[in-house]
């Protein structure tokens, strides 16, 4: 998990989600990246789960399907988590 949010664009991507639904083109002026390099991210996040895609009319829409939560923790309890919880 830490992977695939490790990077900075992903985490990008995921920002602009939780404002709503989106489609390639806005992630792609939000983030200033070209299109190949916005679907590729927006794959990764949907293989692995974090997002999903649906069509509507001749647009595909990706939204959040996942809540990510951080947990770090001092010791003595020493903790790093980083998991996805179902909405």
């Amino acid at each position: 998990m830490l992977e695939l949010i490790g990077s900075r664009k992903r985490l990008e991507i995921l920002k602009h989600l939780t404002s709503g639904d989106k489609y390639v083109s806005q992630i792609m002026d939000l983030t200033k990246m070209d299109g190949k390099r916005v679907k590729h991210h927006l794959d990764r996040l949907e293989g692995d789960g974090l997002v999903d895609s649906y069509r509507s009319g001749r647009r595909r829409y990706y939204r959040l399907i996942k809540d990510l939560k951080l947990e770090i923790k001092k010791p003595p309890e020493g903790k790093f988590l980083v998991y996805a919880t179902e909405e």
